[in-house]
């Protein structure tokens, strides 16, 4: 079982952490680093402590945050002379890589995306939502679409 961490009210001590480390990262394009968070978090007067604890949970919680429809981070990786490529854990705990460890990937002008199936699967249902008709079982709609094709002269 996986325990998850509420984000606390924007308004409450522990709240303000998290707003830092969105903003340090939503500004740098990568996640924010716990030192850093910390120390903007005691110059406002607040404790050490509780920044540290604070960003252990938002850090838990990131790589959901990230997964949401729209988010960006910009992440740096290195390519081996095999080849190879290490995503940091974080990233594919973001990219919701399962077990198997297997990508899809497509490369699109120079451009190479990668996608664990569960996200494709999640990005595929995101689509038909968006599109839903609200008219009934998409499957139906389309057998009545060719229906009607093939009924016309």
């Amino acid at each position: 079982m996986i325990m998850t961490k509420l984000k606390p009210s924007a308004d409450s001590k522990t709240g303000r952490v998290w707003e830092i480390a969105d903003e340090i990262t939503r500004r740098s394009g990568r996640l924010a680093r716990r030192q850093e968070v910390v120390d903007r978090y005691v110059a406002e007067g607040g404790n050490r402590n509780t920044a540290s604890t604070q960003y252990h949970y938002w850090k838990s919680e990131a790589p959901r945050r990230q997964a949401m429809p729209g988010a960006s981070l910009k992440v740096e990786l290195q390519v081996g002379a095999d080849g190879r490529v290490l995503i940091p854990q974080d990233v594919r705990e973001a990219m919701d890589i399962g077990k198997d460890r297997t990508l899809v990937g497509r490369l699109e002008n120079g451009v190479l995306r990668l996608m664990s199936p569960r996200m494709a699967l999640r990005h595929l249902r995101e689509l038909v939502r968006e599109n839903d008709r609200g008219q009934g079982s998409a499957v139906d709609e389309l057998i009545a679409e060719r229906r009607s094709e093939v009924a016309r002269p």
